[in-house]
């Protein structure tokens, strides 16, 4: 199949991800915020993450700046990450959903903030992070670019590492031991059973 093929269902995936985050953002817009946590580091890596997810695959799409990074990979490979991507923003839609109005951009608790242990989260604590993970790996190989998934591996690494206990502490404060009990019964990205 010819880079075109490839372009075209890596922008039909992108704009549908982008229409999950959109609609369920608008709806998370109305809750009040209780707290949040935003310093000027993760504001800054949540920036480095906007270019490794959405700035450098546009660019590689729609223009041939990155074609440098071009790496071989084989349809079937590519084939198996569409799948795997059509599946991924489903889980994007259904945490999403599972959230509600809890859901954020930013680290923050919001007024009438509940723990939500069901659907996505019942096994997984960080389910959106998971979403993040297949993402940022997907879109590297259905691109064939060597820039677009290192860059978007190593910028959500490093936000992922600094978040994530940051945000177990804040719900840990918020929650207490509803929180800790449901740490032990679920896994942080990989479900426990």
């Amino acid at each position: 199949m010819n880079e075109l093929f490839w372009k075209i269902c890596f922008l039909l995936l992108f704009l549908t991800w982008v229409s999950v985050r959109v609609y369920y953002g608008k709806k998370a817009a109305v809750q009040k915020t209780k707290e949040k946590i935003r310093p000027l580091l993760e504001s800054g890596l949540v920036g480095l993450n906007f270019i490794g997810m959405m700035l450098l695959p546009l660019i590689t799409v729609f223009t041939p700046f990155l074609d440098a990074y071009t790496v071989p990979v084989p349809d079937p490979v590519r084939f198996a990450f569409l799948i795997i991507t059509t599946f991924n923003i489903w889980l994007f839609a259904m945490i999403h959903r599972d959230l509600g109005g809890n859901w954020s951009p930013i680290l923050e608790v919001k007024k009438g903030h509940h723990l939500v242990k069901t659907g996505a989260y019942k096994r997984i604590r960080h389910p959106m992070y998971v979403h993040l993970w297949i993402w940022v790996i997907a879109q590297g190989f259905l691109l064939a670019n060597g820039l677009v998934l290192i860059y978007g591996i190593a910028a959500w690494g490093l936000l992922y590492h600094i978040w994530v206990p940051k945000e177990e502490d804040m719900l840990i404060a918020e929650f207490g031991d509803e929180y800790r009990d449901y740490m032990k019964n679920t896994g942080r990205v990989v479900p426990k059973f």
